[in-house]
């Protein structure tokens, strides 16, 4: 199990061949780095003490080439190191990661997310620098250290023996303050880890923070965390400074002891002066050895700390093997047998107790009860994803302790009330399960192609949100020109036939009518950005587009047009209750309140003529973002909107003529590449309030997708669709079609349904429940059911109470009875 390798087993597995080249490397450094230092002695006694010019020149350019090279071959060495150690950094994420997949559900209960990525991200980082330098860096300094040393033995045995006499005093004081730099770092290490853990929890639930505006309460918890991790980290440094102070001491005190003594042993003739000038460039030499050892050796203590509090946190053996070893994958019939089966919290609560029930391959059981009666409990335990404490559970007779996770997932697919859907896209999703069996190699498997897709996205009554996201998506003409012909002869086509039908459902684009639903920027521009990124609100400070307001005398009408607007506006947000509704049809944003508080008060004292530059950029701007469709608080005049009309027309001419622009104007026999599929086939945008206009509009788009053969482009490109981190642009009841979707690809043996239909609409339920019928007899069903007007087609219904089953039959005998059913149905 990977947590209980020793750190020093990364150092040679699968990195033999890389360590080996980095002694070879070593070994010629070392020889290479006493070059210089005799070549010193030569340079100083020879070419300089007897005047050779020639002979100078020669040594100083083999020194030159010596310590080129030296360098050179450290730069590798180190180069070689940053490698080995980022490589075995990512076989020991990965090694780990996979370890903590397969950890049990119960363990990611008790630990938060950001436990997790910080350990695997941040606290292993540091390890790599070890990993990389535990052979290389050891071997080098001292063969470094017993090279120099050995040089300097030769120059002068008694400078020799002086100098190396502080080093068995820096041996001991060093690790002395290693060891207590080792525990402040294990606690800071905690600290780290039990912030990161309290983060992840709260960003994990940061909806609730804001339900309860908690932002006062988790601010103080925070700021009491970091003041222990601010603690834990100056207790930490001081430690680490310390043993640098120290380092550095001694570093300078064998110099302070040579220049004593071997100054006055050359003073007196006993030394040549070449050869002191070589002793201290050799000594001078031995403190980055022994320097880099000292770090080396902090590196390595800390590193053995991380690694030793990473492992532990993750020191658990999986409750199950992830795929069959020596034996082929089980193929099951759908038979499932719970006998005398309990669930036992670690507290000692009973959740399920005494379970009996066996279900036939192919039948349909719904499991129903009050809440917290152990409905879910059970499910889990028959999905493998929880460990009954007592009695036995089999799977067509296989002990289902003794199950793999592949076993299980293969044969068996559940639907959690709140599925987890993965950033990415819609297909990504849907075939998750599917990519996990192509990726185990299942034996027999086939990717569902996208036939198949279809036909299971619209038994769960996803299609139609399939076809929604389709629509909506942005296309470039230049990638796909076919496609944006095809959606050009389309927009000719609706307009042929519905414009008259859809007057009050779509507003369409008329270059000689104003859009209502469009601001007065959009109306002026009657048109987009190609660049889809690009926000409409920059026109108002773009500097072409205002001068040609002020060219044609709109600015001023604009600014008193704004004015009108505050006046009217800002009374009715300071007085009415401040709600989200409040804004949301109102063209003054919260945020900007208190600056246009303060335009309308100068309104009361100034003149228009006498407004400030900033106060009349405020009302041109509100005036541009004014939409009569929507902000009802103002009637815009008639002659503004035909003013308007004709600064249309004359807008693209003085475009034109100020250079290139990324705009694109609204014509009808162009495609518009920032607008959606939907918006260019209606050359118009749906009218925001009418009700049932957007199913009227998809209803008569799909026929047309449908007639023009581009249907399977558009379910494409829906497939595509960015769901958003962890699902977050999907409503509930889309996760949890995405979710039905996603095991009824896999086809399992066993369905199990765990309320999973409890966001759908009636509609995309009765859908469900009609899948599940034509499976009946096939596969295997057991449902967790919320609304107890579905289950009277299962073929028995399980009821139970307070952890235990009460009552077991057909519907139709149950109600009969008037038993726990007959009052829960009646209860409803």
């Amino acid at each position: 199990m990977v947590t209980r390798r020793t750190l020093y087993s990364w150092v040679l597995k699968k990195n033999v061949r890389w360590q080996l080249l980095l002694v070879l490397l070593v070994v010629v450094t070392v020889g290479i780095r006493v070059a210089p230092l005799e070549l010193q002695k030569r340079i100083v006694n020879q070419a300089i003490g007897l005047g050779d010019m020639d002979l100078l020149v020669f040594y100083c350019l083999l020194f030159l080439a010596s310590v080129l090279t030296a360098s050179t071959l450290k730069f590798c060495i180190n180069l070689l190191q940053a490698y080995i150690g980022q490589r075995t950094l990512k076989r020991m994420r990965t090694s780990l990661y996979e370890h903590i997949l397969s950890l049990p559900l119960s363990f990611f209960r008790t630990i938060q997310p950001g436990q997790v990525i910080n350990s695997l991200i941040n606290e292993l980082a540091s390890i790599s620098g070890f990993v990389g330098s535990a052979v290389s860096v050891p071997l080098i300094n001292v063969c470094t250290l017993l090279a120099m040393g050995g040089y300097l033995f030769y120059l002068n045995p008694l400078l020799a023996g002086l100098s190396f006499v502080i080093y068995p005093l820096q041996i001991v004081v060093v690790p002395r303050l290693q060891k207590r730099a080792n525990e402040a770092n294990r606690h800071r290490v905690n600290v780290s880890r039990a912030i990161s853990g309290s983060i992840g929890e709260v960003i994990t639930g940061v909806h609730e923070v804001h339900g309860h505006a908690g932002f006062g309460l988790e601010n103080e918890k925070f700021s009491g965390q970091a003041g222990q991790l601010l603690q834990a980290n100056v207790r930490m440094n001081a430690y680490r400074y310390g043993i640098k102070f120290a380092n550095n001491f001694f570093e300078h005190l064998g110099p302070f002891i040579l220049f004593l003594v071997g100054g006055s042993m050359t003073i007196r003739g006993l030394f040549d002066l070449g050869a002191l000038v070589a002793f201290l460039s050799a000594y001078s030499s031995l403190s980055e050895p022994w320097r880099e050892m000292m770090d080396f050796y902090q590196l390595k203590e800390d590193s053995q700390v991380r690694y030793k509090n990473v492992m532990a946190a993750f020191d658990l053996a999986p409750e199950h093997r992830l795929v069959p070893v020596d034996r082929d994958l089980y193929r099951f019939r759908g038979e499932i047998e719970l006998r005398n089966v309990s669930f036992r919290t670690p507290e000692g609560a009973r959740l399920i107790e005494d379970i009996n029930l066996h279900v036939r391959p192919g039948e349909m059981v719904a499991l129903v009860g009050y809440s917290g009666s152990g409905k879910s409990t059970l499910a889990k335990v028959v999905a493998q994803l929880m460990p009954y404490t007592e009695g036995q559970a089999q799977l067509d007779g296989h002990d289902i302790r003794d199950l793999t996770k592949l076993d299980v997932a293969e044969n068996l697919g559940m639907v959690p009330q709140h599925p987890f859907i993965f950033s990415g896209t819609v297909h990504d999703n849907l075939l998750y399960a599917s990519h996990s069996s192509v990726m185990n190699r299942v034996p027999g498997f086939t990717p569902p192609d996208l036939d198949r897709v279809i036909e299971v996205v619209q038994q769960v009554g996803l299609f139609a949100d399939i076809l929604k996201f389709g629509s909506q998506a942005v296309i470039s003409p230049a990638e796909r020109p076919e496609l944006a012909e095809r959606f050009l002869a389309m927009r000719r086509l609706f307009r042929e036939r519905f414009e008259a039908g859809f007057e009050g459902d779509i507003e369409f684009f008329d270059p000689k009518r104003y859009l209502d639903f469009g601001s007065i920027a959009q109306n002026i521009v009657f048109g987009d950005f190609t660049d889809r990124l690009a926000r409409f609100e920059d026109a108002f400070r773009n500097k072409r587009f205002l001068a040609f307001l002020n060219q044609t005398g709109l600015d001023r009408i604009l600014v008193d047009f704004g004015a009108v607007v505050a006046a009217a506006t800002i009374p009715i947000l300071r007085y009415a209750a401040q709600t989200p509704e409040l804004y949301a049809d109102s063209p003054i944003a919260r945020e900007d309140m208190d600056a246009y508080t303060q335009v309308v008060a100068e309104m009361t004292t100034r003149s228009e003529t006498e407004f400030k530059a900033a106060s009349r950029s405020l009302l041109l701007r509100l005036a541009l973002k004014f939409v009569p469709g929507r902000h009802k608080t103002v009637r815009m005049p008639e002659q503004l909107k035909e003013r308007i009309l004709l600064a249309r027309a004359e807008f693209p001419e003085h475009l034109a003529r100020s250079g290139p622009s990324t705009l694109q104007f609204y014509k009808e026999d162009r495609y518009i590449e920032s607008r959606s599929i939907r918006d260019n086939i209606l050359f118009g945008q749906p009218r925001p309030g009418r009700g049932g206009a957007l199913e009227r509009i998809s209803q008569q788009l799909i026929q047309l997708l449908i007639e023009e053969g581009v249907l399977e482009s558009i379910v494409e490109l829906g497939l595509g669709f960015q769901v958003g981190s962890m699902g977050e642009y999907l409503s509930g009841g889309q996760r949890q079609k995405i979710a039905l979707a996603r095991v009824f690809l896999k086809q399992p043996a066993i369905y199990v349904l765990d309320e999973a239909t409890s966001a759908l609409d009636n509609a995309s339920q009765a859908r469900v429940q009609n899948f599940l019928r034509t499976v009946r007899g096939k596969h295997t069903v057991i449902s967790v059911v919320h609304r107890l007007d579905t289950v009277s087609h299962y073929d028995r219904i399980v009821v139970m109470k307070a952890g235990k089953i009460v009552e077991s039959g057909p519907y139709d005998e149950l109600m009969a009875a008037k038993g726990v059913l007959h009052d829960l149905v009646g209860t409803v």
